[in-house]
């Protein structure tokens, strides 16, 4: 999997302006998709064996990045998969529970 997580960074890599913010793409996405307990930035973080989460939350927060334009090469991305006979898509919108009201 580590092959075609790093094709799909690479292939969106010129939206983003700096080489640090194409770094903290490739450590959230490998925490996103790992088996940590909880998919935070404290948890991400860890995973990517920084000691706190500034530096994600200052690339989500503050870098430069056209969001329209990743957001479309993410979609081609998903709907090439898609074409595959044997695809399946599964929308799963489960969350943390929250607390409070």
């Amino acid at each position: 999997m580590e092959g075609e997580l790093e094709a799909l960074c690479a292939s969106v890599d010129d939206v983003f302006a700096r080489p640090a913010s194409r770094e903290n793409l490739r450590a959230m996405m490998r925490g996103l998709l790992a088996e940590v307990p909880r998919k935070n930035l404290w948890q991400l973080a860890e995973f990517a064996g920084q000691p706190n989460p500034d530096r994600l939350q200052g690339f989500l927060a503050k870098a430069a990045w056209d969001a329209d334009e990743l957001r479309d090469r993410v979609r081609d991305y998903a709907v090439a998969a898609l074409t595959a006979p044997d695809a399946v898509l599964i929308a799963d919108e489960t969350g943390d529970i929250k607390k409070g009201t």
